[in-house]
């Protein structure tokens, strides 16, 4: 299961809420679903149902804890299906061509490193960022109530804070974590952080898992684009206007 953040227009507002990423490629809006859904059923108030089994936020939804994450599951799957027979409307799952996908977890309760340095939640950005320094990519884990883990994200700490990819996979990513800047290419599997030990963590909170050894790129040019990808999610980042060099950030 893939969770985000994305935002699209309405006429003259803008809706930001949870969605799911459907195998088509739309966004579903899971909150709006979910509604859907309970009113077919016949339930009461289905939208002030929704909003507390399904809201309209992932920080909320992890603060839902194991049953709120499952619950999406069952809504995701559900989208799925109506997706399939072809009448999902536009206004419950846009095409990611009509939005604009945020940082999957905005607004982090907490930003750690790995070693329990604390960064800028507050300035977290996401995909189509420009990066401030050379990019040392990596994975971030997010808190769920209870304790535990809800899921792993992109993530490259970048100017006190971090940027975070579109998409939190729910379960440990397989394959390999790619750097694509021009002719440069490096790769590590993501097998690296195997057996890591992750401590109690906070509903919301965002932790950095240490940096895989990567060969450093040697500089980046002005508007150069850079790509961070694995499986789930290639994140497409760039150079600012002036170009990055290794001892100038």
């Amino acid at each position: 299961m893939l969770l985000g953040t994305a935002a699209w227009a309405e006429g003259p507002l803008e809706r930001r809420t949870l969605v799911g990423r459907l195998a088509s490629g739309r966004l579903a809006d899971l909150n709006r679903i979910e509604a859907m859904r309970l009113r077919k059923l016949g339930e009461g108030d289905p939208e002030r149902l929704a909003e507390a089994l399904v809201p309209g936020s992932l920080r909320r939804l992890l603060e839902g804890g194991a049953r709120a994450l499952a619950r999406a599951k069952q809504t995701l799957a559900y989208a799925e299906k109506w997706d399939r027979r072809g009448t999902l409307p536009e206004s419950l799952a846009p095409s990611p061509e009509s939005a604009d996908l945020l940082p999957c977890l905005p607004r982090p309760a907490a930003l750690h490193r790995a070693d329990g340095t604390a960064l800028d939640r507050f300035r977290v950005r996401g995909p189509g960022a420009e990066l401030m320094e050379l990019p040392r990519p990596g994975l971030a884990v997010l808190g769920l109530a209870g304790g535990g883990a809800a899921g792993f994200c992109l993530a490259l700490e970048d100017g006190g804070s971090v940027l975070l990819g579109a998409w939190m996979v729910d379960a440990w990513p397989e394959g390999s974590l790619e750097l694509r800047a021009g002719a440069a290419r490096r790769s590590t599997p993501l097998g690296a952080w195997e057996g890591l030990e992750l401590p109690t963590l906070r509903p919301g909170e965002v932790l950095l898992l240490p940096v895989p050894k990567l060969k450093p790129l040697q500089e980046l040019l002005p508007g150069a684009e850079v790509l961070v990808g694995t499986a789930f999610e290639t994140l497409i980042l760039r150079a600012g206007p002036e170009g990055i060099h290794p001892t100038v950030h």
